[in-house]
């Protein structure tokens, strides 16, 4: 692995003769990093779902009726 001394220099070479990218790691972990973030981002979508459906459930299995809060009920 060949080690850099300046950027400057370095950066200013013609793109013939810079080899490979600027910094480590370039092209093997983004990709990874990408398709873990999507698996989080939908993970986290199907988990609030599903605790908002079980929260509507509970709702919907006391049969409230449009009055009930004149009656002061609990947990409304």
């Amino acid at each position: 692995m060949a080690t850099v001394t300046n950027w400057i220099d370095h950066l200013n070479k013609p793109a013939e003769e810079v080899v490979g990218a600027v910094y480590p790691g370039a092209g093997s972990s983004e990709g990874l990093l990408v398709i873990i973030g999507i698996v989080l981002w939908i993970g986290w979508h199907v988990l609030t779902a599903r605790s908002e459906s079980e929260k509507l459930e509970k709702l919907a299995r006391k049969r409230r009726s449009a009055n009930d809060y004149k009656n002061n009920i609990a947990n409304w």
